[in-house]
């Protein structure tokens, strides 16, 4: 019997022979690599302002995030366990950057990085926190609900990456249609909830106990954790963490249960979510392959308008390239992010390069081998389109194949759903 990790493996080979699916074998190889790692992520999500980063600071033991009055967090922060602490920030464009912890709020904050206009793409912090050593990597997230949509998609864009999550609420306000939403779409990628409800001090023990009792209720409906029993009272899987991020009351319960998962059940708290995560990435390969369909039935006149667009657009990015005189590795990436969200654009279709890291100093390209590299990147994608699309193609049996090969890809993901 095929193990997730078996399934997970095969959907990576798969994806990875056709060219019209990159996105998803990178998404498919992204989830092999931390099965194989055996590090299991835990997100604290919840809507802005519910005191997701006063809590993490507590189950840490330091303050590593900023707090504030207003909404803070515009980045997913990272932590990960490391004898020295230290902070180092990664950029969409490939970018990474070490710096001071003092530092942090001008990267994740909204106040100094609104709407996250640095391109900051995750930091990672390293800390020395016995929470941590078990191979825990714990993750911040910025908060869903606020004026600032940037904040509300890269929460959901990262619950993709978490295996488990701290789901908070707060006593000063019942559970909203915001918060319904996001714990419906959390179920579908995690394998473990802990829901964790904030702010107790502020509120007396019948009133606590009142808030605890609807949220169960609620919860259990919503996830379908199992029906209420009779008499009104909650499934008794739904367990609830009363907490306090200001004075820390009830923050050791809820690190005692992540703990304890951690080494107990944390490789079927992981299988758990990784089935779900590929269930979500055949699904999106499936769709993709519709909009492959759609395009390949394209008129002509309107396909001949797409790849000319297209050729114009290459030629901007070769322009580009020709005028750069420095940083040459940053600029290889920054064409690579524009020539995927190009492809989106024109065809509605996911077309993704990896991007390569760097490390702050890094300028080892020469301009000569910088052209060269930007002139074939441009070149493949063309020749690319034209093979994944059939644009021109003529001959017969290559229009049969490429139908075939596209009509087993998806034959085969679905069994691996089975």
């Amino acid at each position: 019997m095929q193990t997730i990790t078996d399934k997970v493996r095969k959907a990576h080979e798969l994806l990875s022979r056709d060219e019209a699916t990159t996105a998803q074998a990178h998404a498919a190889g992204k989830l092999l690599e931390r099965l194989e790692s055996g590090n299991i992520n835990i997100s604290i999500i919840g809507q802005f302002k519910r005191g997701k980063s006063s809590l993490a600071n507590k189950m840490l033991g330091d303050d590593f995030f900023p707090v504030g009055i207003v909404p803070i967090t515009s980045a997913v922060t990272r932590v990960v366990y490391g004898e020295d602490k230290k902070c180092e920030v990664r950029f969409k464009n490939g970018i990474c950057r070490e710096i001071e912890l003092a530092e942090l709020p001008s990267f994740v904050s909204e106040q100094e990085n609104s709407n996250n206009a640095l391109g900051v793409d995750e930091v990672i912090i390293h800390a020395p926190s016995d929470f941590l050593k078990g191979g825990i990597t714990f993750v911040d997230t910025p908060g869903v609900g606020s004026y600032h949509q940037n904040n509300t998609k890269t929460a959901y864009d990262y619950l993709k990456e978490s295996d488990g999550v701290i789901f908070l609420l707060s006593v000063d306000s019942p559970i909203n249609q915001i918060e319904i939403e996001f714990l419906k779409n959390t179920k579908e990628y995690v394998g473990k909830f802990y829901f964790a409800v904030n702010k107790i001090d502020t509120v007396s023990r019948q009133d606590l106990e009142a808030y605890t009792n609807y949220c169960k209720l609620l919860i259990s409906q919503l996830i379908g954790g199992g029906t209420a029993a009779a008499g009104g009272t909650a499934c008794p899987e739904i367990r609830l963490f009363p907490v306090s991020a200001v004075s820390g009351e009830g923050v050791e319960a809820l690190k005692a249960a992540v703990l304890r998962d951690s080494r107990e059940t944390a490789h079927e708290i992981m299988e758990a979510s990784a089935v779900k995560k590929l269930d979500d990435i055949i699904d999106s390969t499936v769709r993709q392959l519709r909009f492959y369909w759609k395009a390949m039935n394209m008129r002509l006149e309107d396909l001949d308008k797409q790849f000319k667009a297209v050729s114009e657009f290459l030629s901007e990015q070769k322009a580009y390239a020709a005028a750069q005189e420095f940083g040459f590795e940053v600029h290889l990436n920054i064409i690579r992010l524009a020539l995927s969200d190009k492809v989106m654009e024109l065809f509605g279709m996911e077309y993704s390069y990896e991007i390569d890291t760097l490390p702050a100093g890094m300028a080892q390209m020469d301009k000569p081998t910088f052209l060269a590299k930007v002139d074939e990147l441009c070149d493949n994608l063309y020749k690319t389109l034209e093979s994944i699309l059939l644009y021109r193609e003529e001959n017969t049996y290559n229009v049969a194949h490429r139908l075939n090969a596209l009509n087993r890809m998806t034959f085969y993901l679905r069994d691996l759903q089975s």
